[in-house]
């Protein structure tokens, strides 16, 4: 039981909030984030409060989403709240928000102003204790800052286990390192828990952030890893459990990490850990699927770190397929392809891309499969992928593309096996793919190999064949019969019987090609099989020369979608030809497909194409150098070429001679440099396309064409682009002809334009088809097209514009979409008039408002092409010209040259064309613009009508208009621009009556623009803008209203400045309009901004000469407001001193002729009713001017004015002067009228007093010649109050004030009035303080005027406060030079203070007045004072003692008495002291007090040997007052002291003794003890011997008190007086005798405490004082009075303790036993209680007498009565407790 309960308690101590203790409180309040804890434990929470609430406005400010917690963390009644008060259900509460709090500031905590919201947390919640995980887990992330270490030391010492870590941190105060922490994340499960926990919590509520995000990724993938690794030890079984129990405590924080969308940077650290898990364990399939779908959920912004997460997981499926959602979240990713290259370099991708391979070919059969065969070709071209991987993939295609494995039906037409069976064929002919093809094949088993041999055997050794031409007859037996095998199943399928055909290129569908094509590829690797092939019928090479069919075979194989290896063949064939066959017909047929072999890609098919150039050139070159051969060859394939139709009609042929020109000068010079660059024929062929002048230098080695040459090739490769069948040839030659805009005078855009009129005609769907079968990307396609349509041919245009607006199936959205682009991009170059129509047409179609897709393209394309191209003034007129008229409920047409769009029934479609009008005009504006200010004006005019006709706000409209001009005035510097068009009352109007801040800001911001252009029209209509920004805009707070108000006013007002100053010399009126309509605004402008702007309007119209108008309309509009007085302080100040003053002068000019009967000034500003208002008005503005220019910075900037060059000063001395006459004249002039003169005077000071000393002395001296009473005392406390302040500038400013004192000593002499007189003596009195050193002379002519009859002998109390105050500055500056005036100073001043007192009317301010005096003699020239003189200064301060004047008097007096002490002679102090003390004792115990402490400063400031040769006299003073008491008490009267007043002077006499003990020495006082005591009893009176005895043992009790045990030896001079005492019989005869048993037993109480030598063992010391303080028991106390043994008892007790002897002890014990057997009760009950004390603190000492004493405490305990009974059981407890022992047995 004992161990539950000691652990109980102990659990309950921990636990304790401890409540009660405060130390422990203290304790706790002192752990701080920011301050030490001594000084952490000072503060008190309103003022931490104060402080930490200034951190967090300012976080609020960074993030508003800390203003949630105003309301309860940082409310004033946060302050009161105590945890410990609080239930549990509220601390929970209360924890939640703090936690919310803390992982809010957690990415913030490094900022000063979160470290002080955080204080608060500490401070007043204690989140250090109560919340101690969510606490340390803010602040981990920053675990190697200072920060974290004063974290660290206010943790409390019971922390939870997951940061037991931190103590040896704690400890030692230092950071804890990173992989400490790792380490335990990874071995703590609490901390791990927790870490992820607190993590998941923050990013829940959405408060993440990078630093606590960054941190906990890094922290837990390395700590799982650790994990992992650890788990890999044991045996394997144990091995696999530890692996799954990481896995199950890691996967929950995953699965809801990845499962946050909108936590990006949380699901990257997920990928991490996930990263590490799946590498480091072996996780299931269906773990891995789910981990894999998670991943790519909402991974738009994170796909990179996504990839490399699902590249890691695929590497641990087994299975070959992705997941769905995995998978059409990877093909919906763009670049994937690159994503995954740049991935290869560090991880293996193989299984992710035969995942996303697999993926593909499982969905083929959908819609869409062209793309996904796209998207697989892709992937296998970008070489991610091992061989055994490609192989996999290849062994999925095969049964795809050979019928093994069935496809659904395609849903779009598109033939997905035969686009397959290409992609693989294609592949294994690409240099990538084909060897690992290659290699796959070999490793396959035989069924599959079979099939890769039937699809592309032949082709893998062609290409073998190809790279290594000797092994070529080598190749396997099974080759050749595979290939064999394939080129006769293909003839086989060659239809036997055909319509006739003439060309393969003709438009007409071929109903035999493809399968001419399909044996053709079999039969290309084999020469046999190629001789066999060109001798079918159906090639008809015997008709070769007479009809195209068997060339255009092998034209359209080469310009087809076929093996490189079978389109170099196909060349071949025709380069055999030419060489083996005659040719008998010109086949210049073929040299724009040889351009397009030329320009291909790969190098075989170049390398071929050149062969077949070769061979032509050879051949036109021999047909050249026959004769007249020109006119016997026909063109092959003239007007067959491209079928029966118009197409083969309209193809342009060459003439013999150009065409030998053509290949011999333009093809055959760049032979190698075709071979080496696909890219340079096409370069080339520009080049010499163009003229010489824009021909490119690098094109053509300088080689020039003719003209004629030139335009007759280029007509020939534009006819046959126009008219071919071929797709692919247009493609790549539409670009290279598109570049040159004409040849001659041939037009390219004429040339083309049939192609894109039959592509317009043709239709997007059946293009598309065509493209998709030749594998061209149609929308390159459809752009090269476009770019046909030049911006000089307008039907090119129109046949655009009509593709546009044909909205029927046959225009679909790609095509017109193209045909906007192209309008884009030949917009700059189309003429004015073109761009016009065009601007006019787009505008149109953005108007549409229907709800076809087709009506919503064009109107979206039509608007982004309006937006993008850069719009002429003429078309931005013309589109304003199409706005329809507004009117209410109904469009009108309007002008002649406007309105021309047919009106509308519905405003709200005239409100829509206006807004898309404005919308474009707004975005495409420019200075160069200037003409359409009319236009935009008249809008906006219409605009306002219309607002006011329906009452509806177009302010978006309002806006679009105003912008408009601003972007066409503002960057101009001087437009040009027609005022007729400017219609400022529209503006003017939009701004008042709009309700909108954008439109009010905007059209002053127009306003200002308008100011500087056309200055006049903005004038006129100013004060209707003023007013508006007074009562709108200027109460708006941000940042560009305030821009947009100064702008207004920098513009406008120095234009009305100047106007006004043309009109009228006195531009007062106008102003004052100005000014006024600023005033009005006063309260609503931002009180940050408004000094601001009142400076900038003051600055415009000249501070100068309007300063006073603005500070008297705002007295006027806002009297008596402290807001509107400080602000006029600051806007004062803002300018100079000059400016200020002119401004003081103006407004008193104001004043003035407010007071006129007819004013004119002050009209235009005040509007005044009666007279008697204009007073009160001016009182006002007069109380308004004295407090403007009382402030001190505004004094401060005057005086340092005056500090300025001369003839600056001059002019400032010149406006004061005018103002001070001005003020004066004001203040004689309305003399009765107290107000106004009493303003007048004090503005006067306040301008005089910001004066330097030098013209401000003289402006006084200016002043006091001749003036008047009134003005003379102004002038004069003016004066005082500036010498008052004791600042003086400069040594000619001190000389003034020198020269000024004589002038005020002679008025001190001479005036006759009093206030006067009394000022000029008290400015003589600080001058004399200050400079009096200075003129000496002029000191003491002062003097005598002072000490004179009209000074101190003056009546007037004040005069003789005065005179005594100045006398004491004399005195301090004269010195010994003031001994001459003492004997006439002094005894008057004394005899004037005697008076006062006697007749009780002297005032506080005198008595420190002459008291002042007193010391200033004592501390100057105490030896001019003489003994008489000395004692009237006593007696005087005794009498004031007496006189009760108050607390400082006193003070003041003592000050001056202990001069006396320190400063005379202390024979003269003591002497004086001894001849006063009769008088001191008279007038009272406070001068008895005063006049002992006079001689206590006396003996302590004397050395110890002078106090040692005067001891005698004080001895003798110190008797007269140990005399006190009997001179009485013994005969008192009415007039004798009260018993605590004798105390409190005995005390002082006590202490003053003592002080005169500790300076002298035993043989010097030892006489002067002995003295005392025998002088005590040396009177013959008893009574009078008792009092002075009484006296006597008080000081000795005090002395042995306070000397202890160094004077103990003294007791032998009084232990038989002492003896004497307690051994009377009248002991309790009156209360004078039991006061002094009284004092007798605490002297001897105090001298046996402190008795250190064993005085008191000595028998002859202990036996006669034993005996007489035992013989005290005897005496019966009064009833009526405490017993006396309260002082008895303890004395026997310490009587006991100093004689520490058995023997003593038994002869005090046998004498108490003895008197507990008295008869009287109050003897024993005092007996009982004496031995109680002595056991209590004798304890066994004194209980070794217990034998003796038992027998009496039995008698005791039945003791009559019941007080002694119950004292006797006390005892026996007492000694019970002292033995251990019961008594009841030794009783008994």
């Amino acid at each position: 039981m004992a161990t539950s309960l000691a652990s109980q308690l102990a659990k309950i101590r921990v636990e304790s909030t401890n409540a009660l203790d405060l130390k422990a409180q203290k304790k706790a309040h002192s752990k701080s984030l920011l301050f030490d804890a001594h000084h952490a434990a000072t503060q008190d929470f309103n003022t931490l409060f104060q402080l930490c609430h200034e951190g967090y406005q300012d976080i609020c400010q960074l993030d508003p989403r800390f203003q949630a917690f105003a309301g309860n963390l940082f409310s004033d009644q946060s302050k009161h709240e105590d945890r410990t008060q609080m239930t549990a259900a509220q601390n929970k509460s209360l924890d939640n928000v703090l936690e919310d709090f803390m992982s809010l500031v957690t990415g913030r905590l490094l900022l000063k102003p979160a470290m002080k919201a955080m204080e608060w947390l500490v401070r007043r919640f204690s989140v250090h204790q109560y919340n101690t995980t969510c606490f340390v887990l803010t602040f981990l992330p920053y675990h190697t800052s200072p920060l974290f270490l004063t974290v660290l030391a206010i943790l409390p010492e019971q922390r939870p286990k997951a940061f037991r870590f931190l103590q040896p941190y704690i400890q030692s105060s230092t950071n804890p390192p990173r992989h400490t922490i790792v380490h335990t994340v990874a071995h703590n499960q609490d901390l791990f828990s927790a870490f992820n926990l607190y993590t998941l919590n923050v990013c829940r509520r959405g408060q993440q952030c990078p630093a606590l995000l960054s941190f906990w990724s890094s922290v837990t993938s390395e700590a799982v890893a650790l994990m992992l690794d650890r788990s890999r030890l044991g045996r394997l079984e144990l091995q696999r459990q530890n692996q799954e129990d990481v896995v199950m405590r890691v996967m929950p924080t995953l699965a809801e990490g990845l499962s946050m969308e909108h936590v990006p940077d949380l699901r990257v650290g997920c990928f991490m850990i996930l990263t590490v898990l799946s590498s480091k364990t072996n996780l299931s399939e269906a773990v891995l699927t789910t981990a894999m779908d998670l991943v790519v959920t909402a991974w738009d912004d994170i796909v990179h770190a996504g990839l490399i997460c699902l590249v890691v997981l695929s590497q641990q499926r087994h299975a070959t397929t992705l997941p769905k959602k995995t998978f059409q979240a990877l093909v919906a990713t763009k670049q994937l392809s690159d994503d995954l290259i740049l991935l290869k370099q560090h991880y293996r991708v193989e299984k992710l891309v035969l995942g996303l391979v697999s993926g593909s070919l499982e969905r083929l059969g959908k819609r869409g499969d062209a793309e996904r065969l796209r998207f697989i070709r892709e992937l296998l071209e970008a070489n991610l992928m091992q061989s055994s991987f490609v192989a996999t993939a290849v062994a999925q295609m095969l049964p795809l593309s050979n019928g093994t494995r069935l496809l659904p039906s395609p849903k779009d037409g598109f033939d997905t096996r035969s686009a397959l069976v290409d992609l693989l064929i294609y592949l294994a002919d690409s240099e990538n793919v084909g060897s690992a093809i290659r290699l796959s094949l070999e490793e396959m088993d035989s069924e599959t190999r079979q099939q890769g041999h039937e699809l592309f055997g032949n082709h893998l050794r062609s290409n073998k064949a190809l790279e290594n031409p000797e092994t070529d007859e080598e190749m396997p037996d099974v080759d050749q019969k595979a290939s064999a095998m394939n080129f006769e199943e293909s003839v086989g399928r060659i239809p036997s019987r055909t319509a006739f055909e003439v060309s393969f290129l003709s438009h007409s569908e071929s109903y035999i090609f493809p399968s001419l094509a399909d044996a053709f590829v079999a039969a290309h690797r084999s020469p046999d099989h190629l001789a066999a092939f060109s001798k079918m019928p159906l090639l008809r090479k015997s008709l070769a020369m007479s009809e195209p069919l068997y060339f255009s075979f092998f034209v359209k194989i080469w310009c087809g979608h076929y093996p490189t290896s079978a389109r170099a063949a196909a060349i071949k064939m025709l380069s055999q030809y030419i060489h083996t066959e005659k040719l008998s017909v010109d086949v210049q047929v073929l040299l724009p497909y040889v351009l397009y072999a030329l320009a291909d890609p790969t190098t075989p098919v170049r390398r071929a194409a050149l062969e077949l150039v070769l061979a032509l050139a050879s051949f036109y070159r021999t047909m050249d150098n026959q004769n007249d051969n020109e006119h016997r060859l026909e063109a092959l394939g003239k007007g067959q070429v491209y079928g029966q139709g118009f197409q083969s009609e309209e193809v342009a042929w060459l003439p013999w001679r150009t065409v030998v020109e053509f290949i011999g000068d333009w093809l055959i010079p760049d032979v190698e440099e075709i071979r080496l660059d696909s890219g340079h024929l096409l370069r080339s062929l520009v080049d010499r396309l163009r003229a010489p002048a824009e021909r490119n230098e690098a094109g053509t080695n300088g080689q020039k064409a003719r003209t004629s040459l030139r335009s007759s090739v280029m007509t020939w490769l534009c006819s046959h682009v126009v008219n071919t069948s071929v797709l692919s040839l247009k493609d790549r030659l539409l670009p290279v002809l598109e570049k040159v805009a004409k040849v001659g005078q041939t037009s390219t855009c004429a040339l083309l334009k049939p192609l894109l009129e039959t592509t317009l005609v043709q239709g997007y769907v059946a293009l598309q088809e065509i493209c998709e079968k030749e594998h061209i990307n149609t929308a390159q396609y459809i752009d090269h097209v476009m770019e046909i349509a030049s911006p000089k041919d307008q039907e090119c245009i129109k046949l655009l514009q009509n593709c546009i607006s044909d909205t029927k199936a046959g225009a679909s959205p790609p095509l017109r979409i193209a045909a906007f682009h192209r309008l884009r991009n030949i917009w700059p170059l189309l003429k004015s008039q073109s761009q016009i129509s065009l601007g006019n047409f787009m505008l149109d179609l953005s108007f549409q408002n229907h709800s076809s897709d087709e009506a919503r393209l064009n109107q979206t394309e039509a608007l982004d092409t309006l937006r993008t191209v850069s719009l002429s003034t003429e078309v931005l007129q013309s589109l304003i010209e199409q706005c329809p008229t507004l009117a209410h409920g109904r469009s009108q047409k309007g002008a002649k040259r406007r309105r021309t769009v047919s009106a509308s029934q519905d405003p709200g479609d005239d409100i829509r064309r206006i807004s898309i009008v404005l919308e474009i005009v707004e975005a495409s504006v420019t200075e160069a613009n200037l003409p359409l200010v009319g236009g935009l004006f008249k809008v906006l005019a219409e605009i306002q009508g219309y607002k006011e006709r329906s009452g509806l706000e177009l302010h978006y409209l309002e806006i679009l208009v105003v912008n408009s001009i601003i972007n066409i005035l503002k960057p101009s510097t001087t437009p040009r621009i027609d005022k007729s068009d400017v219609r400022a009352d529209v503006l003017v109007d939009c701004i008042r009556n709009s309700s909108s801040p954008q439109v009010q800001q905007q059209a002053l911001l127009l306003v200002s623009v308008l100011a500087s252009i056309v200055p006049d029209l903005v004038v006129h209509n100013v004060m209707p803008i003023f007013t508006f920004m007074n009562s709108g805009i200027m109460k708006r707070t941000d940042d560009y209203s305030a821009h947009i108000v100064k702008q207004t006013m920098d513009s406008v007002i120095p234009r009305l400045m100047e106007s006004l100053r043309k009109r009228s010399k006195d531009s007062l009126a106008g102003v004052s309009e100005l000014l006024l309509s600023f005033a009005a605004a006063f309260e609503h402008v931002p009180a940050r901004k408004r000094l601001g702007l009142f400076q900038s309007l003051m600055d415009m119209i000249g501070a100068d000469e309007y300063l006073f108008a603005l500070l008297i309309l705002l007295e006027d509009k806002f009297p008596r407001n402290n807001r509107v007085l400080q602000f006029s302080v600051d806007l004062l100040d803002c300018y100079e001193a000059q400016t200020q003053f002119e401004t003081i002068e103006r407004y008193v000019t104001t004043i003035v002729d407010l007071l006129k009967p007819r004013p004119t000034i002050s009209a235009h500003l005040i509007t005044t009713g009666s007279a008697s208002s204009c007073h009160e008005i001016a009182v006002n503005l007069l109380s308004n001017l004295t407090a403007l220019y009382g402030d001190s910075r505004l004094v401060s900037k005057s005086s340092k004015a005056f500090g300025q060059k001369e003839h600056q000063v001059d002019r400032l001395r010149a406006v004061l002067s005018r103002v001070t006459d001005q003020i004066l004249s004001l203040s004689r002039q309305y003399s009765e009228n107290e107000d106004i003169n009493l303003l007048c005077h004090k503005l006067l000071d306040i301008l005089l007093g910001g004066l330097p000393m030098v013209d401000f002395v003289s402006t006084i001296q200016g002043l006091l010649n001749g003036a008047d009473a009134q003005t003379s005392l102004d002038a004069l406390k003016s004066f005082e109050l500036r010498l008052s302040k004791k600042k003086f500038e400069t040594v000619a400013g001190q000389n003034a004030c020198l020269k000024f004192l004589q002038q005020l000593t002679s008025m001190v002499r001479e005036s006759t009035n009093g206030p006067t007189r009394r000022v000029a003596l008290s400015c003589v009195d600080t001058i004399v303080e200050t400079f009096g050193k200075k003129d000496v002379d002029a000191v003491i002519s002062a003097t005598n005027t002072i000490i004179g009859a009209q000074c101190l002998g003056a009546a007037s109390e004040e005069m003789q406060i005065t005179s005594l105050l100045s006398l004491s500055t004399i005195v301090e500056v004269l010195g010994d030079e003031f001994i001459a005036f003492v004997p006439q100073t002094l005894p008057k001043s004394l005899d004037l203070l005697n008076s006062k007192l006697d007749d009780g009317t002297c005032s506080e301010r005198l008595h420190h007045a002459g008291y002042s005096f007193f010391s200033a003699i004592l501390i100057y020239v105490p030896w001019a004072i003489t003994g008489p003189n000395l004692d009237l200064l006593l007696r005087l301060s005794h009498g004031s003692a007496n006189a009760e004047l108050g607390e400082s008097c006193s003070d003041e007096r003592r000050a001056t008495l202990s001069l006396i002490a320190k400063q005379m002679e202390a024979d003269d102090s003591c002497a004086a002291l001894g001849r006063t003390w009769a008088n001191a004792m008279t007038e009272g115990p406070e001068a008895l007090k005063e006049h002992l402490g006079i001689l206590e400063t006396v003996i302590g400031a004397l050395p110890k040997s002078a106090v040692g040769r005067g001891s005698e006299a004080f001895a003798t003073l110190l008797t007269r007052a140990f005399d006190l008491r009997r001179i009485q008490f013994s005969d008192r009267t009415e007039d004798s002291f009260e018993d605590g007043e004798v105390e409190e002077v005995e005390e002082a006499t006590n202490r003053v003794a003592v002080a005169m003990i500790y300076r002298i020495n035993d043989i010097i006082f030892r006489p002067i003890f002995a003295q005392w005591v025998e002088w005590a009893a040396s009177s013959s009176a008893a009574l009078a011997t008792v009092h002075r005895q009484t006296t006597l043992y008080g000081f000795l009790m005090h002395f042995f008190n306070r000397l202890k045990s160094i004077v103990t030896s003294y007791a032998g001079l009084i232990l038989d007086d002492a003896a004497a005492i307690l051994s009377r019989g009248d002991v309790a005869d009156s209360a004078s005798n039991l006061l002094l048993r009284t004092r007798v037993l605490g002297t001897l109480h105090e001298c046996f405490a402190h008795d250190q030598d064993g005085f008191w063992q000595s028998p002859a010391h202990f036996t006669p004082i034993a005996h007489a303080l035992l013989n005290q028991l005897n005496h019966t106390p009064d009833p009526a009075s405490p017993s006396a043994h309260y002082h008895l008892i303890p004395c026997l007790t310490e009587l006991a303790v100093a004689a520490d002897s058995p023997h003593h002890h038994k002869t005090l014990n046998a004498s108490i036993l003895k008197h507990t057997r008295s008869d009287i009760p109050a003897v024993r009950l005092a007996a009982v209680q004496c031995q109680r004390s002595l056991t209590d603190r004798l304890g066994e000492e004194w209980l070794a007498l217990l034998p003796e004493m038992l027998p009496f405490i039995s008698e005791l305990q039945e003791d009559d009565d019941e007080s002694v009974e119950r004292e006797t059981l006390g005892w026996i407890k007492k000694v019970e407790d002292v033995l251990g022992e019961s008594l009841t047995p030794m009783l008994q």
